[in-house]
């Protein structure tokens, strides 16, 4: 079970990465130029090698790959609204809250 909590926590880290990684550039000045694109492609290198442990733990601590899949899908619908609406204040819609709940459904799913 702390194999699938790892992935779980290693998940949300990664993605919380990726979402500045993409969309710096959308909040912050100094990211809108092509300068910053050199910045963004080196941390590719850090973002892989999560996505790379958590894959690997992830097989372990589930058994098999659709889980590891269908989690780190959940995980990232659920970074990804909270962020953009922190950020750059995209109201959190109806549709967004489904949109959570069901990555909730999801990874409890993958849970049993």
């Amino acid at each position: 079970m702390i194999k699938i909590v790892f992935t779980i926590f290693l998940f949300i880290i990664t993605n919380i990465l990726i979402w500045y990684q993409l969309n710096s550039q959308l909040v912050w000045d100094w990211a809108k130029g092509y300068k910053s694109m050199w910045i963004m492609s080196l941390l590719g290198i850090p973002i892989s090698l999560l996505l790379w442990y958590c894959t690997k733990i992830g097989y372990v601590g589930f058994g098999n790959l659709w889980a590891v899949r269908f989690m780190g899908f959940a995980t990232s619908m659920m970074v990804f609204p909270i962020m953009t609406y922190f950020y750059l204040g995209e109201p959190m819609t109806l549709k967004v809250w489904i949109t959570l709940g069901l990555a909730i459904v999801i990874m409890i799913i993958q849970l049993f």
